[in-house]
């Protein structure tokens, strides 16, 4: 941070404490909000006046205040802790010294993360506070910590709360696989038992019964809603613009689906509203983009019903409007979301709906969709994918236009476009000459536009003078993605660095 300048408000990242003498007894509730959520950093000796702007106060013993911390933090205060001595920062400004505490995000495993060994005692942060979690909080932290939410028995379910059909169309699909064709010899309760939907209730009296995955996967809609009332699938087809609220709609509560009858139907659905494009590449030669959308779509789709907590209270719902493809389902994500375009580790809460997908070869166990869901949109020049996770849900944005055209409906102008779609169509930033020569505005209307560009944060200028360049800022997700995706994008995103 720099303090040189006016220090920014509180944010869901940053706390500050006057702290002048003593370690203050509500920073722990926000380590464990922070610990909770996405982690912050909690600032010692910053004071706000009347006016509600910060200031820098300065901590009488830097020293004393640090060693109270970590006495606390060696004796337990909070119930899971990873700081390490680089964690802890003092920093001298204008003769005053200041405290930077950085709180990193707990693993799940280790959530809920709460004060003074009593679990009522867990913090969440909203915005700018701490909140006490409720007792559906706790158990949503405790559910996040779990890596197999579907693997439990349920008691008194049977195959005849499954939907044989599905199970069939299921098996014909598996057994056309050759490493799966022995599979036909089985009956009907070894073939369930073989792929997971049955298995014995290792926790109660060991015989053999129906597992939650399979259930939420092949079950009839009333024996699931019996057990999670608020399982909901939802597709809306949102395209039309005359249409109040969609034109069209797969819904597991009108439809009477599982998760595999669902998908079926929405992955049709899906595959029919993909306009079969292809470009030519340098040698004259057809490109394929149906294909890397079809495939972005179905990774976006599987990805969404996998990794759902189905125990949550809100729907798991897919969107499919005019710009962009909307996938939410309810649960934080398992991994970092700045890793999802980029690495190849997965980690899901529901391992028997992930094992059912992937059987009949659908879905990425090394956990490569993300990267084949960024791809798509280098491959179609399309905006950039977008994912979002907080406490309680996840959401994914697979565009289908490019980044100018994704601004359709809102405050932006045909001259703001131009500039814009100048800048998506080049792999570098470009100077004010170049966008004149590109868009053939004038001088003074390119240098209009692209003030207002800059003021709606929609451009980002990089050095000065005669040097000055402009181009659009990409997000974290998005230079990691590049840099494994594409090398020559990673070298003019050095370059654009590099003019800064």
């Amino acid at each position: 941070m720099n303090y040189t300048e006016k220090l920014p408000t509180e944010d869901e990242h940053t706390e500050y404490k006057k702290a002048q003498k003593a370690f203050p007894k509500d920073a722990w509730e926000s380590i464990s909000a922070f610990e909770n959520t996405d982690g912050g950093l909690i600032i010692l000796g910053i004071t706000e006046d009347s006016n509600h702007n910060f200031h820098i106060s300065g901590v009488l013993d830097s020293q004393a205040i640090c060693d109270e911390f970590w006495a606390a933090i060696n004796n337990n205060m909070v119930s899971n802790h990873n700081f390490t001595n680089e964690d802890i920062k003092t920093v001298t400004v204008e003769g005053k010294t200041i405290i930077e505490i950085t709180v990193h995000e707990a693993e799940d495993k280790f959530k809920p993360v709460y004060v003074k060994r009593d679990i009522h005692q867990t913090f969440v942060r909203n915005g700018t506070t701490d909140h006490k979690a409720d007792s559906d909080t706790i158990k949503l932290l405790m559910r996040a910590s779990s890596n197999s939410l579907d693997t439990e028995v349920i008691k008194n379910y049977g195959i005849d709360d499954l939907e044989i059909s599905d199970i069939n169309q299921y098996r014909e699909k598996l057994q056309a696989r050759e490493s799966y064709q022995l599979y036909e010899r089985f009956s009907l309760e070894d073939f369930l038992t073989r792929i997971g939907v049955l298995t014995k209730d290792y926790a109660r009296d060991g015989r053999l019964g129906v597992t939650v995955g399979g259930l939420l996967f092949f079950g009839k809609n009333n024996a699931i809603l019996h057990t999670f009332p608020n399982f909901q699938l939802d597709y809306y087809d949102k395209r039309s613009l005359q249409q109040e609220r969609w034109s069209k709609r797969i819904s597991s509560i009108e439809d009477n689906l599982n998760i595999f009858s669902f998908y079926k139907k929405t992955d049709d659905a899906l595959m029919a509203t993909i306009e079969n494009r292809f470009e030519l590449n340098d040698q004259g030669e057809r490109i394929d983009t149906f294909g890397s959308m079809h495939v972005a779509l179905r990774e976006g789709l599987i990805n969404m019903l996998m990794h759902a907590d189905y125990s949550g209270e809100t729907p798991v719902i897919l969107n499919n409007t005019t710009n962009y493809f909307e996938f939410i389902n309810p649960g934080k994500m398992k991994i970092p979301s700045k890793d999802f375009f980029t690495t190849s580790k997965t980690s899901t809460r529901n391992p028997i709906i992930s094992k059912l997908f992937i059987q009949i070869g659908i879905g990425e166990r090394a956990g490569h969709g993300g990267e084949k869901i960024y791809e798509c949109a280098l491959i179609n020049k399309f905006k950039f994918p977008e994912i979002n996770t907080d406490l309680t849900h996840t959401t994914l944005k697979i565009w289908k236009v490019d980044l100018a055209n994704s601004f359709s409906g809102k405050q932006i102008t045909d001259r703001e476009r131009l500039v814009l779609k100048a800048l998506v169509s080049q792999s570098h930033s470009l100077t004010h000459k170049e966008l004149e020569n590109i868009t053939h505005l004038s001088r003074s209307i390119t240098s209009t536009t692209i003030a207002n560009l800059l003021q709606k944060d929609l451009i980002k200028r990089y050095g000065k003078t005669k040097s000055t360049k402009y181009g659009i800022q990409p997000t974290t997700e998005q230079v990691l993605a590049q840099a494994q995706t594409i090398p020559d994008l990673v070298r003019s995103i050095l370059n654009i660095h590099a003019d800064h």
